[in-house]
């Protein structure tokens, strides 16, 4: 399984990084944390097709 790493600029809260990522992807792949190593589906895209997920444990956005 593939590590991940920490979204960039770090998100405040989860409702602003759905704003920036507002389009659902359920054929995301999944990653590793960074943080706790818990496996991370990045089932949210931008708008320029970049796909990040939602660490709920760490409370952070994790991409490729």
């Amino acid at each position: 399984m593939k590590e991940g790493k920490w979204l960039e600029p770090r998100y405040g809260s989860k409702e602003t990084f759905e704003k920036d990522y507002p389009n659902l992807d359920f054929s995301g792949v999944s990653v590793k944390c960074p943080g706790c190593k818990e496996y991370v589906t990045l089932n949210r895209k931008s708008n320029s097709g970049k796909s990040a997920g939602w660490c709920k444990k760490c409370n952070r956005a994790v991409t490729i």
